[in-house]
Order: C-alpha cells, then sequence, then structure tokens
C-alpha cells in the first residue's frame, strides 16, 4: 500500500495547473472581483510547486479573508491541509469548494472522501469512493487506493456504530515525561515495566543530528500497587544512538531489542539480546544473519516458551512493505527468518507483534487490514499447529482516524497498554492502561513466580526449571532461576494440566504439580522450592506420577516425571534408591500394602526397562503406614496417596 504521504503529495500533483501561471489570468475568469484575492490566489498556487506547504495555506488563506467565496482558493487551501494530516480543515475547505462549485474541481471525490474517511465520516465517505471510481479516469495509483479506502469506509461505517469498552487511564507523571514515551512492556507478575523514551535525562544527552533527545529504556517498579519514578536503564544498553522495539521476557531477565546503525551491525536497523546476570545487563549481543538482513529489522517479541522470535522488517521476500517474520530456536540457534504465513501479512505494512502470554493471540499493527484510520491494531488466533486465524480489529475507540501502532496486553489478559498522543497528557506520547474490552482478550493466563533455595541452608540456589505440559508431554519452559537470588516467574495459559521440574547440581530435583482446568477465580502461584543436597537417606516425593483409580496401572500423564527421574539417575551414577508408594487409609491395611506395593514396582519396572541397573533401584509399598497428612478430608487424603523415591546410597 502506498503510504498516505506519498499518495496525498502525488493528488497534489493531480489537481494542480502547470507552474508558471498565465499572468493573463483576470480575477472574472476564477468567479471573483478582487485584483489582490487573485494575487494571493497564485502565491499560493507557486509556494505549492515548491511544496511549501505552509506558506501556500496562508496565501490562500489571504484571498478567503478578501474574497470568502473564492472556491478556487478554498479546493487548493484544502488539498494542502490534506497532505498535512490536517483533515478537519481539509474538510471544511473542500466541502465549500463542492457547495460553490460542483463538479468543478477534478479529483474532488476522492480528496473529499479522504478528508471525510480520517475525520470519522465513514458513512459520508463511502460515496464519494463509489463517484471517483465510477469516473473511470483516475490512474491505477489513485483507483487502487480508492478502492482500498472504500472498503475500509465499509467496514468501519457499521463498526463505529458498535464501540468496545475503553476507558484509558494515563500512568501518571512518575512514569510520563513531557517528551515522547512508548512501547510499554510489562513482567509476568505486572510488577516490572519497561519502556522507549526521547526525555533530557538520555544517555547520550541532546543530539544535534536527532534535533532532540535519543531513544532509550527506562524502567519502573511497582511498591504497593504504585509505579514508582522511572529510572534510564543505562549502559551498556543504552548508549548515544536510538534504542527501542523491546521484547522482555516474562521473567524481566532477558532483553530483546532494535538498535539502529551499529557498528556490528548486518542492515541499518538489527535486533541484539542482553541478559541480567546478577546486577547488570550483559553486552549487547547481534542476533546474527539468521535474524537480521540488510534491510530494516525491528519490534522483536519473543513466545512465552522461548521457541520463536518474531519481528518486523522490510526485507526483500515480504508479501508488502513492512511483515512480520520469525525464526525458532533449534539446538541453541535461530534458524532463518521465515515470513508469517496466513492472513496476516498484506501487500501493505505489518509491524509491532506482541504475542500475548497464552502463546496463542498475536496482537500487532497494520495499515491494510479493514479499519479506522491509516494504521489499526489486530489480533489474529493460532489454532492447528501454527495457522492463524483472519485478523479481528481491536475496535474503536481503541482504533481511530490516527494512526495507532503498539499494544501490550498483561499475562492475566485483562489489561492493555498502549501509548497515546492525547490532549490530556503529559507529553507527546504517554503511557496509558486500560481494561480490555472481553471480546478482544485473549486466552486466560496465570503466572507462576518463586525461589529456589538450599533446604539445610535456606541460601538462594541457581536451578533450572523445566515445566511441562502433562497432557501433551511437551517441555513448553526452560528457565534459571536468578544466579544471586534464586528468583524466577514465568507465565502459564490456563486449562492445561502442568508438571514443574527443578534441577541444580548435587541436589536432588523437586517436581511440582499445577492443575489449572476449570478455575473459578484468578489463581496465581508463589513458590518457595527447598532443593535437598544429595544424601543418604534423602527423600524426593514425586508429584507428578499418577495410577488409574486403585489401580497400580501407570496413566500416560506420568511419562514426563519417570523420564526426568531417569534422567537423574543417569546423571548420577553412584546413587542407589528406593522406590516407595503410600496410600491413604481408604479400605484395608492388606489391601493398600499390596497396592502400594504394585505402584512402587511398576515405577521400578520402568526405570529398568530405561537401562538403569536393578541393583540400582528396590520398590517397597508402605500402605497406610507412613501418612504425612490426617486422613480427614478428601485434600488430606490425595497427600497422604503418593510415590518417592529415597537415598539409599551414595557410592
Amino acid at each position: 500500500m502506498i503510504p498516505q504521504a506519498i499518495f496525498l503529495s502525488i493528488m497534489l500533483l493531480m489537481a494542480s495547473l502547470t507552474p508558471g501561471f498565465s499572468q493573463k489570468l483576470k480575477p472574472k475568469d476564477l468567479n471573483i472581483k478582487s485584483k489582490k484575492a487573485l494575487s494571493y490566489y497564485l502565491e499560493g498556487r507557486e509556494q505549492e510547486s515548491y511544496r511549501a506547504r505552509q506558506e501556500a495555506i496562508a496565501a490562500f488563506g489571504k484571498a478567503l479573508e478578501i474574497e470568502p467565496y473564492f472556491s478556487n482558493a478554498h479546493f487548493f487551501k484544502g488539498v494542502n491541509h490534506l497532505i498535512l494530516f490536517e483533515f478537519e480543515d481539509a474538510r471544511k475547505h473542500l466541502q465549500m469548494a463542492d457547495s460553490l462549485e460542483p463538479g468543478a474541481f477534478g479529483g474532488m471525490d476522492f480528496h473529499l472522501g479522504q478528508a471525510l474517511f480520517f475525520t470519522r465520516a465513514y458513512a459520508e465517505a463511502v460515496p464519494r469512493y463509489e463517484a471517483y471510481l465510477a469516473e473511470g479516469r483516475g490512474g491505477p495509483t489513485y483507483v487502487k487506493t480508492a478502492t482500498i479506502q472504500l472498503r475500509k469506509a465499509y467496514f468501519a461505517r457499521e463498526a463505529i456504530k458498535n464501540p468496545v469498552d475503553f476507558k484509558p487511564v494515563n500512568l501518571g507523571s512518575d512514569i510520563n515525561s513531557k517528551e515522547d514515551d512508548t512501547m510499554p512492556y510489562l513482567t509476568a507478575d505486572d510488577q516490572t515495566l519497561l519502556f522507549v523514551s526521547r526525555r533530557s535525562s538520555s544517555t547520550g544527552g541532546y543530539s544535534r543530528m536527532l534535533k532532540g533527545y535519543p531513544e532509550d529504556f527506562y524502567i519502573s517498579k511497582k511498591v504497593n500497587g504504585v509505579w514508582q519514578p522511572a529510572e534510564n536503564l543505562g549502559e551498556p544498553i543504552n548508549t548515544f544512538r536510538n534504542e527501542g522495539g523491546p521484547c522482555l521476557t516474562q521473567d524481566g531477565r532477558t532483553l530483546y531489542f532494535t538498535v539502529c546503525n551499529k557498528e556490528d551491525g548486518l542492515g541499518n536497523c538489527d535486533l541484539y539480546r542482553s541478559v541480567w546476570v546478577e546486577k547488570n545487563w550483559s553486552e549487547p549481543e547481534n542476533l546474527g544473519p539468521n535474524v537480521n538482513s540488510e534491510a530494516w529489522d525491528s519490534q522483536p517479541c519473543l513466545s512465552p516458551d522461548g521457541r520463536i522470535l518474531y519481528f518486523a522488517s522490510n526485507r526483500k521476500g515480504g508479501k508488502g512493505g513492512s511483515d512480520i517474520w520469525y525464526c525458532e530456536l533449534k539446538n541453541g540457534k535461530w534458524t532463518k527468518a521465515q515470513n508469517l504465513d496466513g492472513p496476516i501479512n498484506t501487500e501493505g505494512d505489518e509491524d509491532a507483534p506482541f504475542l500475548h502470554a497464552d502463546g496463542a493471540s498475536l496482537y500487532f499493527a497494520s495499515d491494510f487490514h479493514n479499519g479506522f484510520g491509516n494504521g489499526d491494531l489486530f489480533v489474529s488466533y493460532a489454532y492447528d499447529f501454527g495457522k492463524w486465524s483472519e485478523p479481528k480489529n481491536l475496535g474503536f475507540p481503541i482504533n481511530t482516524e490516527a494512526e495507532e501502532g503498539y499494544i501490550f496486553v498483561n499475562a492475566k489478559g485483562t489489561l492493555g497498554y498502549i501509548n497515546s498522543s492525547r490532549k490530556d497528557g503529559f507529553g507527546k506520547n504517554d503511557l496509558l492502561e486500560f481494561m480490555l474490552d472481553e471480546d478482544i482478550q485473549p486466552k486466560r493466563a496465570t503466572f507462576l513466580r518463586g525461589l529456589t533455595r538450599d533446604s539445610v541452608t535456606r541460601a538462594p540456589v541457581q536451578a533450572r526449571i523445566h515445566l511441562v505440559d502433562v497432557e501433551r508431554n511437551d517441555t513448553i519452559r526452560t528457565l534459571y532461576s536468578g544466579k544471586g537470588d534464586g528468583k524466577f516467574l514465568m507465565s502459564l495459559p490456563l486449562e492445561r494440566e502442568y508438571a514443574a521440574f527443578v534441577e541444580a547440581p548435587r541436589y536432588l530435583f523437586a517436581s511440582k504439580n499445577f492443575y489449572l482446568k476449570s478455575l473459578t477465580e484468578e489463581t496465581y502461584f508463589d513458590l518457595t522450592i527447598d532443593l535437598t543436597p544429595v544424601r543418604p537417606g534423602k527423600t524426593v516425593r514425586l508429584d507428578n506420577i499418577f495410577f488409574a483409580f486403585d489401580s497400580y496401572k501407570l496413566k500416560p500423564e506420568s511419562e514426563p516425571e519417570l523420564r526426568f527421574l531417569t534422567t537423574f539417575l543417569q546423571r548420577n551414577p553412584r546413587l542407589s534408591i528406593e522406590i516407595q508408594g503410600h496410600t491413604d487409609n481408604v479400605g484395608s491395611d492388606e489391601v493398600n500394602s499390596t497396592l502400594s506395593q504394585q505402584r512402587a514396582e511398576s515405577v521400578r519396572t520402568y526405570l529398568l526397562n530405561q537401562g538403569i541397573d536393578a541393583e540400582r533401584v528396590t520398590a517397597k509399598g508402605y500402605g497406610e503406614s507412613m501418612p504425612i497428612a490426617p486422613n480427614d478430608s478428601p485434600e488430606n487424603r490425595k497427600l497422604n496417596r503418593r510415590t518417592e523415591f529415597k537415598i539409599l546410597e551414595v557410592r
């Protein structure tokens, strides 16, 4: 799609007469009386030929002060306002010219259609575009543009009748400045906010080349529900250059972002990565030629599982100007970038991708899909292994006749964050928060936040955490808790069952189970995971081993835990263990003892089938003899029905 600034300039050329206007032109030729008004008009046309739009508008205005019904001055003043995106003024003068001399001006229906469309008069714009196309006299560029605009006007005319719920709240002066504050990104628990700003505290100071302050990253923490004053993220990420287009991982420890014109860049703008290590950000690393190109590559977005990197690029091979591309992480390296298949990319510009924590809702910006202006926000949903649904406009008044270019949706799926240049803000662009209309919300998600520590000393331990979708037997997250503080944070899509496995060198692994189906209220998890040093006599509970009711047959959902236990034994060949089976007190002692023994044997058999030496694994059923909770409720009895393993020997 031709950018609006370009096709509006072409419109003026189409509408204009050849420069070097006839000196023989008389006032009566233009249906006026004043020679002075004619002189101002001709001055405006000359300024127009130099593309001096403001000067031309001023000259036409002087002509209209003398001759208020000067139709030609109204027309060309309106066209120049249109080129400068001053749509209200353009509409006023074009409508006046049309009422004074209907049908006298070539391209009037096109120009007035544009002015009406961008002042939300969608219903009035429709017949103007239709009339222009019916004439059949426009060139291919104008016909194509009018056809696209007519399609959008049809959509907007109906969609504006059904606005979405949108009550934005400014994030306040501790976040926003008098300059541009844009591109918000939050951690999964909504407690840390990262954004881009051009304020005076920027690392590089004032730039004469940019005629302002360069873009830097700023960060704010929430304390007792209140955002604290934003602070510059500092070096080595922020420099004298523009840093923008951020993607902060859900735990706030890895930042993907855009830097332009850097020495090691492959194109004019490239994607980089920096990692928080103890108390500092690492030196930014270029993501390399499989991700970056010789063109513009920007606005990265990492999938929640860390396996797919989405970004915007105008490289060759796309469907339009800017498209959404993606790379996959395989064996620790990014694969060569591919254009996103399906209905998302068009012949126009698509950018600003944001994949929600549910892993299935992709929000993005487009100037081609049906919308209310030159750039709107959309959402598309993943289904059937990588296919995407037809993009859905987020609706009015989130989208307007202005250009909306970015949105972030929190992990819960309830709050949206955008930047906007509304009149009641603190600066040029402010960050706003709003409740997301149910009709455009992603799937529900929650978050898991915690601490890994030594069970004896209570000191933080850096551990690797694997989160497995039990039903799919698929590891959907792998991350490390912090090296210095042992903290971790991740999102969890709901309506799933998960197994979490936590491991660290010289410690027994720990496991947890999260059943997130049919939850009636918001549930969030704050965990402290104690890791037990590898010593004889220590016991580990296997929370993710399941048996059919009143049976010793292992259920398929047990596979992730069994595989993890196998790997643990393979990595620690000096260990000998006892698999222990336990039951509640329902049923006779004899039945419970037998069932617990059979269940322990089932686990042992699995391990032996995976190649674990039989001499290293014994099985013992303890029935109901070793409860860990009173058998006085269904919940407590469930705790007592468990499988554990005990370290017998460390050779």
